[in-house]
């Protein structure tokens, strides 16, 4: 089938069905776009609410150890199934910013991360700070976080 507008409507229109479960509307849908911003609600929350019978903020995330989903990029941030997820590895990128620009940031993190099997990005930036760095928005973001991002 030729992807016209008629044919993207057709296909977008399809993932409205309701389905039993997060898992079954995220299998459906391939990607669930992710927002941490709460207003009025996040973005993940706001689509799956649509979607899945029963379904209450916060969900997605007291389930996802539970669920065949990952996290990834695609090219936003959100929940992918194993499956799609497969499809998108391994990726060939370029050097980001943080590589660049601290180098000897992310030797510290890869040493850190061989010492604790999980670390939550807060502590790493407890322990190494390093302060921050510009983001892709042109804001700021830890560059201790960046440089998780970047060894993902």
């Amino acid at each position: 089938m030729p992807l016209t507008p008629a044919a993207l409507r057709a296909l977008a229109h399809r993932t409205l069905t309701r389905q039993p479960s997060a898992q079954a509307a995220l299998s459906q849908m391939g990607f669930l776009q992710a927002d941490p911003i709460r207003a009025p609600a996040r973005a993940q929350d706001l689509t799956l609410m649509q979607r899945v019978r029963g379904y209450r903020a916060g969900d997605l995330e007291r389930l996802y150890p539970t669920l065949d989903a990952e996290e990834d990029m695609l090219p936003n941030y959100g929940f992918v199934p194993r499956r799609v997820q497969a499809l998108l590895h391994p990726r060939e990128v370029g050097q980001t910013r943080i590589e660049r620009e601290h180098p000897d940031l992310l030797d510290e993190v890869r040493l850190l991360l061989r010492e604790r099997a999980e670390v939550h990005p807060r502590e790493v930036a407890a322990l190494l700070g390093r302060g921050r760095v510009a983001n892709a928005w042109g804001g700021q973001s830890a560059a201790s976080t960046r440089a998780l991002g970047a060894l993902h």
